[in-house]
């Protein structure tokens, strides 16, 4: 019997997400540049040719993690819109991390974007695909709940927030034990008090 259209669309679905999991993980674990397709393919389970037929490239497959954390995300925001603004930094800080966090799988996932996204040749694909264009809102809501909490220098306070970010995201590339909660929780605090 065949398969309704729908059924074949979870069919595909569940393959790109299996795809996108594997490519991630491997990204991970052996760089961006020492990760192939084929690689992808075999941690998936799935035929060689997929990951191509899927996503187009490595470089396409890396834009589409991407996406799909700034669309959780963005997710994530419109469903705390009416939060207060700490609870918006949170999920910002978290974010950008460890992924939102809702299983141990995504929890094991998100530490593997926060890797991936340390890696400077993944860095370079995903600049020269205008990723930092399209996380402007992000960035903008960043700002927002900076100012609505009173800081006094939401500039310089967005500053110490993506750089330790980005500190903590290499860090914990190069450690898996890197303690990303509590850089979180150092991080909320040192914007916090100065506003109060």
């Amino acid at each position: 019997m065949p398969r309704t259209p729908e059924a074949s669309a979870a069919v595909r679905d569940a393959t790109r997400a299996r795809i996108r999991r594997a490519a991630v993980l491997l990204m991970a674990e052996q760089g961006y540049h020492a990760t192939t397709l084929r690689q992808v393919a075999a941690r998936a389970g799935v035929a060689d040719g997929l990951p191509s037929r899927y996503f187009g490239s490595k470089s396409g497959l890396l834009i589409d993690v991407a996406d799909g954390w700034r669309e959780r995300t963005r997710a994530a925001l419109a469903a705390h819109q009416d939060d207060d603004p700490d609870t918006t930094l949170r999920l910002l800080v978290r974010s950008a991390l460890l992924g939102l966090d809702t299983s141990p799988e995504e929890i094991d996932e998100g530490r593997a974007v926060s890797a991936l996204l340390a890696d400077p040749q993944a860095r370079d694909v995903l600049r020269a695909a205008g990723a930092d264009i399209d996380s402007a809102d992000l960035l903008q809501a960043l700002d927002d709940a900076l100012m609505r909490i009173g800081s006094p220098d939401p500039e310089g306070d967005r500053l110490v927030l993506m750089a330790g970010i980005r500190g903590g995201l290499v860090l914990a590339a190069e450690d898996a034990g890197f303690p990303l909660r509590q850089l979180e929780d150092a991080l909320l605090e040192r914007v916090r008090p100065r506003a109060a």
